[in-house]
């Protein structure tokens, strides 16, 4: 083999071993997740009124022969059907966690939503070993409300 295959036969199989170990996965944490139902509570039906009048042709001919700006009295009565939609009320819970011993990465966070109003709450171990708890509301009476707290643990690492 010459260097130059030599050195390009090198490069690929670097290349091809960086691309393995960089893509494996990384051992020893583990998470959860959890999600409960998309909608709940009354359903309403809400009308949404047809799209205003738009000229059948806004393209120019390119010299094709069609005659711009007529429609077909069978397509046309589909114009005027009304769209129906539906709105539901929102409801979800969520809640997640990272657990992960290699990087010390600890955190929690579950919210959940009735109608109008979200609650939640998040919490992160902090590098001195202190937990940051987060609990926040939201309504449109009160808007984005945070309360924010520290919790100091008597803890010692040795």
């Amino acid at each position: 083999m010459t260097n130059k295959m030599s050195f390009i036969f090198k490069t690929f199989t670097l290349v091809a071993v960086a691309t393995v170990v960089s893509s494996s996965h990384a051992p020893g944490g583990f998470s959860y997740n959890r999600f409960s139902g998309p909608v709940s509570g009354k359903i309403t039906e809400v009308q949404v009124p047809p799209a205003h009048g738009i000229p059948a042709q806004q393209h120019a001919d390119y010299g094709y022969d069609h005659k711009a700006g007529k429609i077909d009295p069978e397509t046309a009565k589909y114009d005027r059907l009304k769209t129906v939609d539906y709105k539901a009320k929102p409801d979800y819970h969520f809640a997640y966690g990272v657990q992960d011993p290699h990087s010390g990465n600890q955190q929690d966070h579950k919210e959940y939503r009735d109608g109008d109003v979200v609650h939640g709450e998040y919490s992160l171990v902090e590098p001195d070993g202190s937990i940051r708890l987060v609990r926040y509301t939201a309504d449109p009476k009160n808007g984005f409300q945070v309360f924010e707290s520290q919790i100091y643990l008597n803890y010692r690492d040795t």
